[in-house]
């Protein structure tokens, strides 16, 4: 016969109670490691936003359709997200570029950033088979990637803290710097071309008109195209940066 004293009793319950506690930590540890992987998936799901495009092993952002022909490079680009109003997004940038692709000398490329939750696009066209001088255009697509809506300008700016007001003031400024410099460079005198005659080669009658904004490495930029061919022979002033100017960097 079994001897079963207080002292048995005692050790049993200790070692369940040892059994049980080890149990708890084995769950807890798993579970711990279970919430690790399932973190580290859905942040590299979010990383390179598969969870959102439509072609998952595609960037989100790639050329569709690529011709080089003399040179004129031709690029357009594809926003490779599952949403109706990225659908309508790429619909507009094929409207956009439908008389230029696949035409002699003409160039299209595009631009993308990503900052934070705002993916910036930007799709510019440089056609030069025009008779006098080059014609070039652009046309910039900024995107809540939580929302997956198309930022008004509006609200782009106010993220930013400024306004259109701000903008125009901004473009003019660098407008009069470039009058200025091409001025002390000798490309013509102001008594042959004042500022007004600058603007008018310029084609520039509002300094908002044909705003495109874009944002890259936290800061607010405006692509706004404007001639650079005249009887003055500046052209090889500009660069394609002349286009580009920095309006705000997030705060």
């Amino acid at each position: 016969m079994f001897n079963i004293t207080k002292k048995h009793i005692g050790k049993r319950k200790h070692k369940l109670a040892n059994n049980t506690k080890r149990t708890l930590i084995y769950i807890l540890g798993a579970s711990i490691i279970i919430f690790i992987i399932t973190f580290i998936y859905v942040k590299k799901q979010n990383e390179n936003y598969r969870n959102i495009k439509q072609e998952k092993d595609n960037y989100i952002v790639y050329t569709k359709y690529s011709q080089n022909t003399n040179n004129y490079a031709q690029n357009i680009p594809y926003i490779n997200i599952k949403s109706h109003n990225i659908d309508l997004v790429n619909e507009d940038i094929d409207s956009f570029v439908f008389n230029f692709k696949g035409q002699n000398k003409c160039i299209i490329s595009y631009e993308y950033d990503i900052n934070g939750i705002i993916l910036s696009v930007i799709v510019k066209v440089g056609d030069y088979s025009t008779e006098y001088s080059p014609q070039v255009y652009a046309k910039s697509y900024n995107i809540n990637l939580d929302t997956l809506e198309v930022i008004n300008n509006d609200v782009l700016l106010n993220f930013f803290g400024t306004d259109e007001s701000e903008v125009s003031s901004i473009i003019e400024s660098k407008f009069k710097l470039y009058y200025t410099d091409l001025v002390n460079q000798n490309y013509f005198s102001q008594e042959e071309c004042n500022y007004d005659c600058f603007l008018k080669y310029r084609n520039v009658s509002n300094y908002l008109d044909n705003v495109n904004y874009y944002v890259k490495d936290g800061k607010l930029y405006v692509y706004k195209p404007f001639v650079i061919y005249s009887i003055y022979d500046e052209e090889e002033y500009f660069t394609e940066d002349s286009y580009k100017f920095l309006i705000a960097k997030e705060d």
